[in-house]
């Protein structure tokens, strides 16, 4: 999954490149096609349709009827869309290539920045803005302990670290802030979640969200041995010697 993420944009920027590559050659083919129609087009005997046709839309417009003139937004549309359609065919005429290839270059170089800036998070804030957002969501999750309680009744000392694995590798991931990590007070043959009386739906997603590392975990009230370990967390993950491989 870190391959992927790592290597994700380049592959996206590449799939650009080859789209700009593909409008290139149909766009060229299509200019090519527009030269051939035009050429064709200038035959002596099409020349009188191509003006009686002229003169026909414009009759259509009313430019040759004498009906009255546009409004004043009419007419600055038109002008502007004029203005748009001879500055696009100067452009047009003066370069080597169709001016579509230019356009479309320019789109998917537009699209190209939105999805590295923004999607992908290569270039500016995306990573700051992402840390800030995890920050954000984490304010409003119940904060975490974890204990150790893999040590045995008989004397048997617990897995070392674990509390901090399990702390690193399944709570912080599941979006959860941690609280304690530390050796719980007494041994637990089973992995537990504990909660204070009124966060029992909490722990309850919790359980689910730590399912898929640790399996099924059951959920109690808290211990008074627990409680008074744990700070200011509210709930607190008792790792047992049932999940001492992890």
């Amino acid at each position: 999954m870190d391959l992927i993420e790592k290597i994700g944009p380049f592959v996206g920027l590449a799939a650009f490149v080859g789209l700009a590559v593909l409008a290139f050659v149909i766009f060229q083919q299509s200019r090519d096609l527009r030269r051939l129609r035009e050429w064709a087009g200038r035959a002596p005997e099409r020349a009188k349709e191509a003006a009686d046709a002229s003169l026909a839309a414009a009759e259509a417009r009313g430019e040759a009827s004498g009906e009255e003139r546009p409004g004043r937004f009419a007419a600055t549309w038109g002008a502007f869309t004029g203005w748009v359609e001879r500055s696009y065919d100067g452009l047009d005429r003066r370069l080597p290539f169709d001016a579509r290839i230019l356009l479309g270059v320019i789109a998917a170089g537009v699209i190209a920045a939105v999805v590295l800036t923004s999607g992908f998070g290569l270039v500016g804030d995306g990573d700051g803005d992402s840390e800030a957002r995890k920050a954000q969501q984490e304010e409003k999750m119940p904060k975490v302990a974890v204990l150790n309680a893999t040590q045995t009744p008989d004397g048997v000392a617990g897995v070392p670290g674990l509390a901090d694995k399990v702390a690193a590798e399944v709570v912080r991931p599941a979006g959860y802030p941690l609280g304690q990590t530390d050796n719980a007070p007494t041994g637990f043959a089973e992995s537990v979640i504990m909660y204070e009386p009124a966060s029992e739906g909490e722990a309850a997603q919790l359980a689910r969200a730590v399912e898929k590392r640790l399996g099924s975990t059951q959920t109690e009230e808290m211990a008074a041995d627990v409680r008074n370990q744990i700070g200011d967390s509210t709930l607190a993950l008792v790792v047992g010697a049932d999940d001492s491989g992890f």
